[in-house]
Order: structure tokens, then C-alpha cells, then sequence
């Protein structure tokens, strides 16, 4: 064999070594991560809904599974699992196999306010256990006021409850519940003295914020709305960032005179904490488009919600900054557990 023939084959597994078989693997290997993504989801697809079927949260999440399942071609299933004010669903999913097939519709009460609410604290950890896909959408709260108050703007309520201190009450639906929550974000930032009032329930306590047992209350949309319009209610100002096309004429905390204030129920998509990257993906891309769904924006827009689609990274710092937020608001306030 020559030197010419020598040189010319080690040349030819040179350009094998170096070139052409790292190709071969490089595309292989991209063949198998794109295979994978594209496999995703292989069968049912399981939504754990923490809370019981009629609720927003439940609503939202069978008007997004729905057409997420139209997307991917394979059906997302709601599932129930209430109780423990939406812990036991949480903590099930915290729990879950990290493989895109069990996913939570998680929402503030379970995520941000339960994980910094004195002892008891739930199993599972927001941040430690939970990879974040998206926020779906925000309902805010409106500050209502009984008809007696004599306040018709934010300035004059603020007036009002400065001149008579601690004589003034404000209703919830419960201890540690949102609405509860949104007067004593209220009461810091303001530096306010009103005496809150819970009670069992939403109902009740618009039923007694009607009658006049009580003065002031945040509430949903959904159950004020009616009372606005037949003067049974008067809204003061919403706690959303931007005035809700529900209540168009109702301004917001934040630009009648308590800059900053921000406080709503949201409701968002979230996996197990080891799901692979390409899932979430996946699962961010579909429900991103179920929003441009005409029944998924009827439920959303029935609800008084307005959709608040992210990043994961975008989510992920709207937890930490949720937590911190309400831990240092109940703190401040002194709250405890019954």
C-alpha cells in the first residue's frame, strides 16, 4: 500500500471522527428530543382542581382543559379534589409523578396565602415543589360601601373612616379568606382603623352588607354586580391594576389615592416541580391559545375576569412576590388561625 493510498484512509476516518459522526449523533439526537416533545401528551391528560365543581376556579379550568384538549389531541380531565381550603388537591399534585400527566389549576388561596398563614402550614412548598406553566386570568375585587355611608369616591370613604376611627366595619367571607385578606391590605396601606366583621361565606355577608349590619366589604364581581346597578350597593374603587370592563366607571385603588394597591383572586396552570422543560412548553403554548377560545373568553369575561397570561419565569417571580407580600401583611396585622 502506498503512502498516497495511507494517507488518503486516515484522512477519510479523520473526516469520519471529526465531522460526520459527531452530525450523525447531533441529529439523533435531535430527532429523539423532538420525538419526545411530539409524543407528549400520549393519553389523558389529569387537571386537579383543588376546590368543588361551580366556582371560578372550576369554571376557568374545564373552559381552558377543554380546549387544550382540542390542541393536543388528547383529553384533559378535570378532577375535583376539594377540601382543606384547597390544601388536599394541592398537596396531591406536590405529590404526583413528574411526568406532564397530572397538573394542578392552582389559585392564591393554596398557593400564596395558605404557605404563610402562622402554624399549620400546608406539606407541600410553593416554590420547592411546583413548576410554574402560567397565570390564566385575574378576578379582582370591588370595595363596596352600604348605601348610608356617606362616600360616592375612594377620597371621601378614606375621609370618612379617618374621622370616625375604629367604628366602621368591613365584612369577609371568613378569616384568612381573600376578601379578608384585601381589607387588611387596605387597612395597611391606607393606615385605616376598621373593624372587620367575618362571616361564613360569601353570601352571607353581601346578604348583611345589604341590610346595613355592616359598612364596608370587598367583593367579587359576580356578587355585586346586581346590587350596583339597583343602588342596593355603591362601588367605591376596584382592586385591579386596570379598571375592569365589567365596571368601566369604577376606578382602582391605585389611582384614587392608594398607590400600589393590588389585590385579586388569580388562577393558574402548574406542574409537578420535575416535568421536563419541553412539556411545560407544551402545556404553556396550549393554554396560551385556549385563550383565544370564543367560550373560554365568555367564561373568563362572566366571571369579571381579564386574562393574565405569562412566562413560567414571569409566574415564577409573581409567586415569590405574592408570598412575600401576604407574609408581611399578616404579620403586620397580627393575624391568627381560629
Amino acid at each position: 500500500m502506498s503512502i498516497k493510498t495511507i494517507t488518503y484512509n486516515y484522512n477519510r476516518q479523520r473526516l469520519l471522527m471529526l465531522v460526520i459522526i459527531p452530525m450523525l449523533i447531533a441529529m439523533a439526537l435531535l430527532h429523539t428530543i423532538s420525538a419526545h416533545a411530539q409524543a407528549y401528551p400520549r393519553r389523558p391528560v389529569t387537571i386537579v382542581v383543588p376546590f368543588p365543581p361551580g366556582a371560578a376556579t372550576d369554571s376557568f379550568a374545564r373552559a381552558a382543559g377543554k380546549r387544550m384538549s382540542e390542541l393536543l389531541g388528547q383529553q384533559f380531565i378535570i378532577d375535583n379534589r376539594s377540601g382543606a381550603s384547597g390544601r388536599i388537591g394541592t398537596d396531591f399534585v406536590a405529590r404526583a409523578a413528574a411526568d406532564g400527566y397530572t397538573l394542578l389549576w392552582g389559585s392564591s388561596g393554596p398557593l400564596v396565602i395558605s404557605p404563610v398563614w402562622g402554624d399549620g402550614k400546608p406539606p407541600y412548598d410553593t416554590l420547592r415543589d411546583f413548576a410554574p406553566v402560567s397565570v390564566f386570568a385575574k378576578i379582582p375585587f370591588i370595595l363596596v360601601v352600604h348605601p348610608s355611608v356617606p362616600a360616592t369616591n375612594l377620597k371621601q370613604l378614606l375621609a370618612v373612616v379617618k374621622s370616625r376611627p375604629g367604628k366602621l366595619t368591613y365584612a369577609s367571607s371568613g378569616i384568612g379568606g381573600t376578601s379578608h385578606l384585601a381589607g387588611e391590605l387596605f387597612k395597611s396601606m391606607a393606615k385605616l382603623d376598621i373593624l372587620h366583621v367575618p362571616y361564613k361565606g360569601t353570601s352571607i355577608f353581601a346578604t348583611e352588607l345589604i341590610a346595613g349590619q355592616v359598612d364596608i366589604a370587598f367583593a367579587g364581581p359576580t356578587t355585586t354586580l346586581q346590587h350596583l346597578q339597583t343602588g342596593r350597593m355603591r362601588g367605591i374603587a376596584i382592586t385591579s391594576t386596570t379598571r375592569s370592563p365589567l365596571v368601566p366607571n369604577i376606578p382602582t385603588l391605585h389611582e384614587s389615592g392608594v398607590p400600589g394597591y393590588e389585590f385579586t383572586q388569580w388562577y393558574a396552570l402548574l406542574t409537578p416541580v420535575k416535568v421536563p422543560g419541553d412539556i411545560i412548553s407544551t402545556l404553556h403554548g396550549a393554554l396560551l391559545k385556549s385563550i383565544d377560545d370564543a367560550d373560554v373568553k365568555k367564561r373568563v369575561g362572566v366571571e369579571g375576569g381579564v386574562f393574565a397570561p405569562g412566562t413560567p419565569e414571569q409566574f415564577a417571580a409573581f409567586l415569590r412576590l405574592e408570598l412575600d407580600k401576604n407574609a408581611k401583611m399578616i404579620q403586620a396585622a397580627g393575624l391568627k388561625r381560629d
